[in-house]
């Protein structure tokens, strides 16, 4: 009693306590902290600041996984929904500032002709005819009863949804109409197309290669990459980044796991050999049952198959692995066979059989029937066998009498098939039957007579043992602990065991995995988490292990260090300067002179276009020729910079197509080209011209 007494003094106390403790959970939800006490957007993105709700983008990416059925990695489906999210909501806005508006009759001629809503059955009459009145008619039922209980409720959002994806998908057509209606060519971009593929011209050139001056010869400083990479930004812009390395911990058996194993399929042995039955022994005591068959010297694992091939019947072998089986084999009988064979066949097919037509109406007794009655007028006359098979067989050998040529061993036969022609002695005929029907078959032809052995076996599967994983988890776990000791302690201790280290370089926020694994998203995710440093050092599970990952570097977006671009830009500098050293030593006029001055002979481009501006062992030249079209026959260039050299030309011929009377096929294809390159062109160009926030990366 004194202590409720107690309590009924402190009420006031109690409920603010209650009280702070509910607004500290409801303050918690608002500021939707991750695991890691990182706070988190209340959105996927932004687009020029209109938000794309993060509840509704993860319901999407549900149904889209969904849909999927595992075809798909879920980061698959969000960047194909992100995309289209973006894209729904450039387009929206580019509408919306062009004062282009889709209105309620417009909206209900759209779902009336919208192939998701006039092919569903629900809205056809007997006949199947779409009928608008039965839409409207469920509409107004929607709405009327949206509110009755939550399957109502539900059906009516569903609605919603449909007329809101209709009338997006509008939207998209209407502004890609609106595009593409600019993608126009005028006439004279018809002609000029024409002429671009049409006109040839011919020259003679002499080239003077980049390769003729050592590259040793030509100074490139680090200011003059940096100054090309100032100049180029755009191309050698990259997105932010991280380095990371990892130690793999894969979950396999130790050695004890498989002597364990080992010796419980060894203990099976003398049982084994004194067995009278030994396929019932088999079934008993294996883990996984294999079909006891004839196998040949060329079928059994190579490094047992010497002793196989050795035993007497009887005997029993091992225990050996395969894979990650222990086995031990008791030879069961041999035999002498073919190794190849020539066959021919009429395969009468039934109702279900493999390959069958479906309107076949044959049954299993009726093509049994029809094959014996062909195996009695065969056997009375073997002459008839193809003539039969051209009629009757249900194969596309008919068309060869049946004839179904030499084939080894190894050839992926029906075992039926296969235990009969290979068993069976030269001349043998009779009826088979396999999941394609029944077979009348012929043997005509063996060679390659050879000892063949037929072996029961025992297997056992090496398993990873409790034991074995927790040890991985204790290893791992001390290599995790002294790894982080220092800043080089990561690598050293792995090198000191004999882990191998695994580099990662330049991974992006939204990539899927990691390289020398499979999707590892939770390890990319906690690269770009904020608090995460250099330096830092954590243990993530995969599918049949640990990782542990440490963070070598982080880059911040921008554009790429000289180090980094050098192997491309230096290139492009060298040749840049090459050209004009080239240039300034030399100051022939004449397509002669320059090739004396250079100990080059003048060759000869023929009949090429601007389309195809190929010149032959140089590679594509478009500026060279282009030049060569600019200039009037019998006229010689100055020194012109190739991609591949310097050089000059002398104009042979130029050969100028005939004039059409219209170019209006060759304007059509060109703005038929620009029309189908509109849509990703547009999008592409509103996204570079947009503010695009993008929160992907934190949620997936």
């Amino acid at each position: 009693m004194a202590i409720l007494a107690k309590i009924r003094q402190r009420t006031l106390v109690l409920i603010l306590i209650i009280g702070l403790a509910l607004f500290a959970f409801v303050i918690s939800d608002v500021f939707n902290n991750n695991d890691s006490g990182q706070k988190l957007p209340n959105e996927i993105g932004t687009v020029n600041g209109e938000s794309i709700p993060l509840r509704n983008f993860q319901n999407q990416v549900e149904r889209g996984m969904a849909i999927s059925r595992g075809s798909q990695t879920t980061m698959q489906v969000a960047n194909t929904i992100w995309d289209e999210e973006v894209r729904n909501v450039l387009i929206t806005q580019q509408l919306d500032e062009l004062g282009i508006t889709i209105e309620k009759d417009q909206i209900w001629n759209i779902l009336i002709t919208s192939p998701q809503i006039i092919n569903s059955e629900q809205f056809k009459d007997e006949s199947g005819v779409f009928v608008e009145g039965k839409l409207r008619e469920y509409i107004n039922n929607l709405e009327a009863t949206k509110n009755n209980d939550d399957a109502k409720k539900a059906e009516y959002q569903n609605w919603i949804a449909t007329e809101q994806y209709v009338i997006r998908e509008a939207k998209k057509a209407l502004y890609y109409n609106l595009v593409q209606a600019g993608s126009i060519a005028t006439v004279k971009e018809g002609e000029l197309a024409y002429r671009a593929e049409n006109d040839k011209v011919t020259f003679k050139y002499v080239q003077i290669p980049y390769t003729s001056i050592v590259d040793s010869l030509v100074e490139i400083r680090k200011s003059d990459v940096q100054k090309y990479i100032d100049n180029h930004k755009s191309r050698f812009a990259v997105k932010e980044s991280r380095d990371i390395q990892y130690v793999y911990f894969p979950e396999t058996p130790s050695k004890s796991d498989e002597d364990e194993v080992k010796k419980t399929v060894n203990n099976f042995k003398e049982g084994f050999a004194e067995a009278e039955d030994a396929t019932a022994f088999v079934n008993e005591n294996t883990e996984t049952t294999e079909v006891v068959k004839f196998t040949y010297k060329s079928q059994l694992p190579a490094e047992i198959a010497e002793n196989v091939m050795g035993m007497e019947v009887g005997d029993v072998f091992g225990p050996y692995k395969v894979g990650n089986q222990y086995k031990i084999s008791k030879l069961v009988e041999t035999k002498q066979l073919p190794d190849s064979v020539k066959s021919r066949h009429i395969l009468i097919r039934f109702a279900g059989s493999a390959g069958s037509d479906p309107s076949l109406a044959k049954t299993k007794e009726q093509a049994k029937k029809q094959a014996d009655s062909i195996l009695t007028i065969i056997k009375r006359s073997k002459s008839k066998f193809a003539d039969i098979a051209k009629v009757m067989s249900d194969d596309t050998s008919k068309d060869k009498g049946g004839d179904l040529g030499w084939f080894n061993s190894n050839t992926g036969l029906t075992p039926t098939f296969k235990d009969f022609v290979f068993e069976k002695e030269v001349g043998a005929i009779g009826v088979v039957e396999s999941p394609f029907g029944f077979h009348v078959i012929e043997i005509q032809e063996q060679k390659n007579q050879q000892k063949v052995v037929k072996l029961a076996t025992i297997n056992k599967e090496v398993e990873i043992t409790a034991q074995t994983i927790d040890d991985l988890f204790t290893t791992s776990s001390k290599f995790e602990s002294e790894a982080g000791k220092s800043d080089d302690a990561f690598v050293e201790v792995a090198t000191t065991n004999n882990y191998k280290v695994n580099p990662v370089f330049k991974m992006k926020e939204l990539d899927t995995g990691i390289s020398g694994l499979q999707e590892q998203r939770q390890v990319v995710r906690w690269t770009f988490e904020e608090d995460t440093k250099v330096g830092d050092i954590r243990r993530f599970p995969v599918g049949s292990g640990f990782i542990i990952v440490q963070i070598t570097a982080k880059h911040a977006a921008g554009t790429i260090s000289v180090e980094e671009a050098s192997g491309t830009v230096i290139s492009i500098l060298r040749n840049e300067k090459k050209a004009e050293m080239i240039k300034a030593n030399n100051s022939a006029t004449t397509l002669d002179a320059l090739a004396a001055a250079n100990g080059k002979t003048a060759q000869q481009a023929t009949s090429l276009s601007m389309v195809a501006p190929i010149i032959p062992g140089a590679g594509e030249e478009r500026k060279v020729v282009g030049a060569a079209f600019a200039l009037d026959k019998g006229a010689t260039s100055g020194l012109i910079t190739g991609k591949t050299g310097v050089y000059m030309i002398e104009v042979v011929e130029k050969t100028l197509a005939p004039a059409k009377d219209s170019y209006l096929t060759e304007r059509s294809n060109v703005s038929n080209q620009r029309s189908a390159n509109a849509k990703n062109a547009v999008f592409e160009a509103l996204k570079s011209a947009s503010e695009i926030t993008d929160n992907r990366g934190v949620f997936y």
